[in-house]
């Protein structure tokens, strides 16, 4: 059995083994090694001396899945007891499968424990991702309680800084960026789905990292239920990321034969900054989700929410309807409301029957007015839930999340039902499928919007089970409607993960609209995400959620660089407006194969008040670049904006559209602009960069270029 494996991708390397017959642990993790490299010396070089100071005759190497019973003092990887017994082992490594030459699986035992873990890694090298996942299995006729499987990877010590995600609702994806700390740095979740708060992902880097320069290394844990991210540097002084799935007290008990497997963790290095491990993210992405944005191009969408909320009325949603098809909407979303006796928030989620005082005969009217006008129809659901006020609750009262004897607190007027009953399941399938199949829907809003609190079934706590059954269900309505589109949605972006985008093909990134919002949370979400995933509308001014006023162009250029949509009520908009939707819909289908299938890219600014980014297609033949301001800029003039991404041989003319109000105080223009632009190499557009006007605060304009 060979010792130590090499995974080898297009710009990193992982080295992964054993030379002890232990849990398998990596010696490198980083830039790209030649194939000859002899991997016994990495082993040697990293050997651990043991310091006096410590209280064991040899200080423990640091593996995927560091043990109690190796005298590891950090963030455990196995927590776990047989009635109290069985609960600090030592794993003995007694198998290693080679699945080509990207992948490994180890078979580890500990005979004494009668457990069984199987770890599985693997380097894809068209994006540079690695993905580590691990099984354990009881083998014992008495039960196994599992409180806690999480996934290791090393970090070098010069990895000195820590990119966190945190927020809240209508503020997702706010990040922290901080040193190393000198214990630990922990990001838990309980709230059952991935949430608002918590995004569960971690990014270390070297100080000094920016978008184009330094070592980055990312960590994503692909779960849509609750989690912990840990963090840590030890007292010897070696540092750690683990990922896993947040369990309750007594979650998970294993029988004997039966196995749990951790989610996954999806990793990757990058060289070169911040924007190459996001792209690597997004290449990860593309390859697991079922989007194609070539066959199909993400169409411009329409929601009816913010425009219309509860109040339904066929003839103003037919007039809507016109209305969206002339500013070149191509899928109109009617969103919550339709159903049951949905009147507020309070009633109605679990009856999904069409509610008839609205929609007379059902939805076949609006349905077929929305296609005769050469647009898609959508439709909000929000299958986890119930009303208390509903005909459902009152008929079937347990099927509901709860732990018998105790209140179950509401949230939003609302229980959860527990999807694990093989009875919720399949009547959500049922009247899910029952739509699906009698209109033509394209486009599913799969919307949730509360915590799960108490979430028992049976009594004993039930997250992991809920979080599979969601899993199930939504790949079941799949599995029967291939072409139907799902967003997910969780009162916006409390369910956004690489798992649950394994079964959808959107996310709503948050309930807030407001563009400046958006500006922060789309640069931030990008890190991972790529755009043509990222719900963005057009929303009304003033914003429904903030109360801000901005300019149509600064919230049509927001949402260029995502999904485009809008989220208000067209008809309000002046003639003059809604030909400037419909100039800047335009300009989105004349750009959206580049804006959703080349590579993002965030630009280093030298003003906290300007933010820039754009996407470079494959060949670097052609860019759009948005230069945004985020606040007033501390001095009268923006600094020059170095593009990114180009060919620096290549040249390239460059041209501007800058909506309406956007060009603050000057007398004059500068050159450029009065030029409309010009042709220039990619090395000057990178190096020098380019003079940008005065913007008022929270605008923004956009930049093409294109090589000649």
């Amino acid at each position: 059995m060979q010792d130590w494996y090499h995974l080898k991708g297009t710009h990193s390397s992982l080295v992964v083994g054993s030379d002890d017959g232990q849990l398998p642990r990596v010696v490198h993790w980083g830039a790209r090694l030649a194939d000859d490299t002899p991997l016994a010396h990495l082993a040697r070089l990293t050997d651990l001396p043991s310091p006096n100071g410590s209280v064991m005759d040899t200080v423990p190497h640091l593996s995927l899945v560091p043990e109690l019973g190796r005298g590891f003092h950090g963030e455990a990887g196995l927590m776990g007891h047989a009635d109290r017994q069985r609960w600090g082992g030592q794993f003995t490594l007694m198998d290693v499968e080679e699945l080509g030459d990207v992948a490994l699986r180890f078979h580890c035992r500990d005979d004494i424990a009668d457990l069984a873990l199987v770890i599985e890694v693997a380097m894809d090298p068209s994006c540079d991702v690695v993905t580590l996942k691990a099984r354990l299995t009881n083998l014992a006729a008495a039960p196994f309680d599992l409180d806690h499987l999480g996934l290791t990877l090393p970090l070098p010590a010069r990895a000195a800084e820590l990119i966190s995600f945190h927020g809240r609702w209508i503020q997702e994806f706010l990040t922290q960026r901080q040193p190393w700390p000198m214990s630990k740095l922990v990001r838990e979740n309980r709230r059952g789905k991935t949430s608002h708060d918590s995004f569960p992902a971690l990014i270390a880097g070297g100080t000094g990292l920016g978008e184009q320069r330094g070592e980055a290394w990312g960590i994503h844990l692909a779960w849509s239920g609750n989690h912990r991210l840990v963090a840590e540097r030890l007292v010897e002084g070696p540092r750690h990321i683990q990922a896993a799935e947040w369990l309750y007290p007594g979650e998970l008990r294993l029988a004997e034969g039966e196995s749990y497997a951790t989610p996954k963790v999806y990793a990757s290095w990058s060289g070169q900054g911040l924007n190459r491990l996001s792209q690597q993210f997004h290449r990860c992405l593309r390859g697991l989700m079922e989007l194609d944005v070539t066959r199909k191009p993400r169409p411009v969408h329409l929601n009816t929410w913010e425009g219309f909320y509860f109040d339904h009325r066929p003839d103003e949603l037919l007039d809507l309807v016109e209305h969206s098809a002339r500013v070149g909407v191509e899928r109109f979303i009617l969103d919550d409301g339709w159903f049951g006796k949905r009147d507020d928030d309070h009633a109605g989620l679990g009856d999904w029957f069409v509610d008839e005082r609205k929609h007379p005969g059902g939805l076949g009217y609006l349905i077929d007015a929305v296609k005769a006008c050469g647009m898609e129809f959508g439709l909000w659901f929000e299958p986890e839930m119930v009303n208390p006020d509903s005909e459902l609750f009152r008929a079937h009262p347990d099927w509901i999340l709860q732990l018998e004897g105790y209140d179950q607190p509401l949230g939003r007027h609302q229980y959860v039902l527990d999807l694990a009953r093989p009875e919720v399941f399949d009547y959500l399938f049922e009247r899910i499928d029952h739509f699906l199949s009698t209109y033509d829907i394209a486009y599913i809003k799969w919307d949730m919007n509360r915590d799960l609190v108490q979430p028992g079934s049976g009594g004993v706590p039930s997250v992991h089970r809920q979080t599979q059954a969601f899993y199930r269900l939504v790949a079941s309505l799949r599995a029967a409607h291939p072409e139907v589109e799902i967003e997910t949605c969780a009162s916006g972006g409390g369910r956004i993960d690489f798992e649950v985008l394994r079964h959808t093909q959107r996310v709503w990134l948050s309930d807030c609209i407001d563009p400046l919002e958006r500006q922060r949370m789309q640069y931030a979400a990008s890190l991972f995400l790529p755009p043509e995933i990222l719900g963005s509308h057009i929303s009304a001014s003033p914003s429904h959620t903030t109360g801000r006023r901005h300019s149509l162009g600064y919230r049509l250029i927001t949402a260029m660089f995502g999904h485009m949509g809008l989220e208000l009520d067209v008809r309000g908009m002046t003639e003059a407006e809604q030909r400037e939707v419909r100039g800047l819909v335009e300009l989105y289908r004349q750009h959206r194969d580049l804006l959703h299938r080349g590579d993002f890219t965030r630009l280093d600014t030298a003003d906290d008040a300007l933010q820039a980014y754009g996407v470079v297609d494959e060949d670097r033949r052609r860019a759009l670049f948005a230069a945004t301001t985020l606040a007033l800029p501390k001095q009268f003039l923006l600094p020059p904006l170095r593009l990114a991404g180009l060919d620096p041989q290549r040249q390239y003319r460059v041209g501007f559209w800058l909506p309406e109000g956007a060009i603050g105080p000057q007398r004059e223009p500068n050159v450029l602009l009065d030029e409309e632009g010009g042709v220039f190499s990619g090395e000057l557009l990178q190096t020098v960069g380019l003079q940008l006007p005065v913007l008022h605060p929270e605008a923004a304009m956009l930049i093409e270029v294109e090589g000649v």
